[in-house]
């Protein structure tokens, strides 16, 4: 991981490794064999190791997580501020719009950020981080 970045966060890396280590099929079979060769600098006791992916790509990552849960912020806060347009309040004060509207994106921030999360953010992050290991490896798509 290069110097200074904070690590990706664990449910993530958990999942992606997961996702890899299924990619790669069952032991002893001869396409697992053959994967284990093209990812070879990236496995550990045949297993799937983010830590071992190239500086650059471990940057790729944390980009992702970051706009990955960015995503699901956008939504767990346009959710609430539609719930609250529904309120049957029957007159608006702009300081206490702007006081919900204010703690509607904190709780989205924090949503987003956390293990309780929607799952939307892990969704996303999942959906593109095999890409950004399979180009590191030099995989092609399948």
């Amino acid at each position: 991981m290069p110097a200074g970045m904070k690590p990706i966060r664990a449910d993530f890396v958990r999942d992606l490794q997961n996702q890899m280590n299924h990619k790669l099929g069952p032991r002893g079979s001869e396409i697992r064999a053959r994967l284990e060769k093209v990812y070879d600098g990236l496995l550990t006791d045949g297993k799937f190791d983010v830590a071992k992916l190239p500086g650059e790509a471990q940057a790729d990552l944390k980009k992702l997580e970051k706009a990955s849960e960015q995503f699901e912020s956008f939504f767990v806060k346009k959710l609430l501020s539609q719930m609250r347009a529904t309120s049957f309040a029957p007159e608006k004060d702009q300081m206490m719009e702007f006081a919900k509207d204010t703690m509607d994106q904190a709780v989205a921030d924090e949503t987003a950020r956390g293990q309780g999360s929607l799952g939307i953010a892990r969704q996303v992050f999942l959906s593109q981080a095999v890409r950004i290991v399979q180009e590191n490896a030099a995989v092609p798509k399948q």
